[in-house]
């Protein structure tokens, strides 16, 4: 910048527009073929840009206008579904996936449609559950030796209190890679009975991978009453857990940033022509960086507002 002198001052609204990019918004489209929610997903994706994301109140209302112009009457996929398959050490993260396991029978089912905790029973095997079930605990202690590395207590606690009983007082909750640490861990579980340890999985999500905070569940849902419905369903407007290989239309989006504007008045004092190109572009650059100063956000770009007899100023009215 040139060695250019102006005093700015930030008054209000007008002249220089800077605009925003927010996060973004959906545009949605039906397609009136049943499929599976897989192949769904795999369309969506190929074509558009996933199965739907409904994540604010503009998204609903143009999903439900769209789905008002299609007629649709009955359920359709979205991208809501249920990660079932991400069980997980609260110690580390680590998936347990093909490493050690060691469910009772069918487990987990998922009883219920609430069940991403679970349990050591008595003779060591283990139970998905709701979380808020209550339970004693056993914690892991990185600093006891291995005949004391677990710590039972008998006191009842839900999922997530036993985490933060354990994180306090000891390491974390119990974890089991293998079949030393499952039998070191029964033999608490046996005295003091079905017991939380470290084992957990996420819940529902959207397929872009956009967390899924508080669905608009029809009542009742997600109830998992046919088992394995870890899909979902758009229907009378809410949503519904389903068999994942259940035909039904689906909902695609594509994704476009919502561009918006602040505009901002400014005040300037400059012994030099303002109408000079140079000198307008030296004040904008300054106006930049002062709202950079302030936290402008990223991708925003800052332009002048030309007025509609093509000024950008205008000489400031003086009290007569």
């Amino acid at each position: 910048m040139k060695g250019y002198l102006f005093l700015l001052t930030f008054i209000g609204l007008v002249p220089a527009t800077s605009s925003l990019l927010r996060p973004v918004s959906h545009k949605y489209f039906l397609i009136k073929t049943k499929v599976t929610w897989p192949v769904a997903q795999s369309y969506c994706r190929e074509t558009y840009a996933d199965l739907a994301t409904v994540e604010s109140d503009l998204d609903w209302l143009r999903l439900k206008d769209n789905l008002a112009r299609e007629g649709l009457t009955g359920a359709a996929w979205v991208g809501l579904y249920n990660d079932i398959n991400s069980w997980r050490w609260s110690i580390n993260g680590v998936p347990l996936k093909n490493n050690y396991q060691n469910w009772n029978g069918i487990q987990p089912d998922n009883d219920g449609g609430h069940q991403p905790c679970s349990t050591m029973g008595p003779y060591g095997y283990w139970w998905d559950f709701e979380c808020e079930s209550l339970f004693p605990i056993i914690c892991y202690n990185a600093n006891n030796s291995f005949a004391g590395r677990y710590v039972g207590v008998n006191t009842m606690f839900d999922w997530n209190g036993a985490l933060a009983y354990c994180r306090e007082f000891h390491t974390d909750l119990a974890f089991a890679t293998n079949d030393a640490d499952n039998n070191a861990i029964q033999s608490i579980a046996y005295r003091q009975g079905k017991s939380w340890f470290g084992l957990y999985r996420d819940t529902w999500k959207w397929s872009d991978g956009t967390n899924a905070s508080n669905p608009l569940w029809l009542s009742g849902q997600p109830n998992n009453y046919y088992t394995n419905e870890n899909c979902a369903v758009l229907n009378q407007g809410l949503f519904s857990d389903v068999q994942c290989d259940a035909l039904n239309y689906f909902i695609c989006h594509t994704t476009h940033p919502v561009r918006e504007k602040q505009i901002l008045r400014l005040e300037v004092k400059s012994g030099l022509s303002i109408s000079d190109s140079d000198v307008q572009s030296a004040i904008l650059e300054l106006v930049s960086q002062k709202l950079d100063e302030n936290g402008m956000l990223e991708n925003t770009t800052v332009t002048w507002r030309v007025q509609s007899d093509g000024q950008i100023f205008k000489k400031k009215k003086t009290d007569l």
